[in-house]
């Protein structure tokens, strides 16, 4: 580690030590990390590093572990993170997946400019690796990426229309290099709900900030499997929470300065995530979520849904098909 590093790894983390000891390996042979963070959920075993073989000394930075008295969720155990993080920068990852080799060189790019408000960064899915053998992700969100930025630039301080076509990108909390005043300022944390948590990280980041910078390196690989703690294992009442944070979220954009341009987008998300939910959850909770849907989409004024529809006017007409078959 240099001393000119500023730069703290949270790693929330529930009942997954092998995984944990693999990431901590992949941070002590990086060496660009200050600080490590371990926030555990309340594992039945304790998931403290020094217990993988995982000291100060190895690691090569200050190491802090926290253990909540009880499960509250990666929401919470990345908000306990964030208020005992002491670096300039923040880098929030999950226990389960991988940093790559080209991580370092993300980092100077985001030193390089500045420290933006935060540096987005791509991401390889194991789905796409195995399904068509190269790494990436989607097809859907490379080609957000094309969008974005220009084919011929690595990397790229974003416009505002640059941030509104990279903002639908997968809402996850570990595809960026966040500067830790920037998220102190802006009074940005996780939701602290079982599921859908990172939501709110990830859209009030692109609603608040004022400097972007993305970069086209893959800078972390999903790891996506059957387990009890992804979002795709759990199908209950517990995702009824995405009713308040997508109700906040619609109100928080809406009243953002200058950031109007982010409402299609966000409505392209609320659709996505209502229609996912739909497919996902329990049979027997379908009319809950069927309502919650109606009352996501009855959120936005006339001339928000207008806006969308000139952008996308087949899934604006789906929609509207959509409440009239509900009797909304």
């Amino acid at each position: 580690m240099s001393v000119q590093e500023d730069l703290s790894i949270i790693i929330p983390v529930w009942n997954l030590p092998e995984d944990l000891a693999v990431l901590l390996g992949q941070i002590a042979d990086l060496g660009v990390f200050s600080e490590i963070i371990v926030a555990d959920d309340a594992s039945d075993l304790e998931c403290h590093p020094e217990a993988l073989g995982f000291s100060q000394d190895r690691l090569g930075a200050r190491l802090i572990y926290l253990r909540s008295d009880r499960q509250r969720g990666a929401g919470h155990a990345r908000n306990m993170g964030l208020a005992a993080a002491t670096s300039g920068n923040i880098l929030f990852f999950d226990a389960d997946d991988h940093l790559s080799e080209n991580f370092p060189i993300i980092w100077r790019q985001h030193l390089a400019a500045g420290m933006p408000d935060f540096t987005i960064f791509r991401h390889s899915d194991t789905r796409v690796e195995e399904s068509e053998g190269r790494q990436g992700t989607f097809p859907s969100e490379e080609a957000l990426w094309d969008r974005a930025l220009d084919k011929n630039n690595a990397v790229e301080m974003l416009s505002i229309a640059a941030q509104a076509a990279l903002c639908t990108i997968s809402a996850y909390p570990w595809n960026k290099i966040y500067r830790h005043d920037f998220l102190t300022d802006a009074g940005i944390t996780c939701s602290e709900t079982p599921v859908h948590n990172d939501i709110r990280l990830h859209w009030l980041s692109f609603a608040r900030a004022n400097h972007i910078q993305a970069s086209r390196l893959i800078g972390a690989t999903h790891i996506v499997g059957e387990r009890t703690h992804h979002l795709t294992s759990r199908k209950g009442a517990e995702r009824l929470c995405l009713r308040s944070i997508l109700s906040d979220l619609t109100q928080e954009i809406r009243n953002t300065p200058g950031k109007s341009i982010l409402i299609p987008e966000f409505i392209h998300f609320v659709d996505n995530v209502s229609r996912w939910n739909l497919q996902q959850v329990d049979e027997d909770l379908i009319p809950e979520f069927t309502r919650l849907a109606i009352d996501a989409y009855l959120d936005f004024t006339p001339d928000e849904f207008r806006l969308f529809a000139h952008s996308r006017p087949d899934r604006a007409d789906a929609i509207v098909r959509f409440l009239l078959k509900e009797g909304a």
